[in-house]
């Protein structure tokens, strides 16, 4: 899950500001700006790899009365 921080660095990168821009903006370094846009990506990536492995594997989630579970489906998708 992205922090607050992550987010809102990638949304400000997504409009086209500078790394530099961005630290001002915040008030924070430019270096720790990078690293939150680092580790945006980093986990962007990590899910969209976990996603691509739950899909092949065929697992679901639910949600019932007792609360979320997992179910495994047979066969591809």
């Amino acid at each position: 899950m992205l922090t607050e921080k992550e987010l809102e660095v990638l949304q400000r990168r997504a409009r086209g500001d500078s790394q530099a821009h961005i630290a001002k903006a915040l008030r924070i370094s430019q270096a720790a700006v990078s690293k939150f846009e680092t580790n945006a990506h980093r986990k962007i990536i990590e899910a969209e790899t976990l996603s691509t492995i739950v899909s092949k594997l065929c697992i679901h989630t639910e949600e019932g009365l007792t609360g979320s579970k997992v179910r495994y489906g047979g066969g591809k998708q």
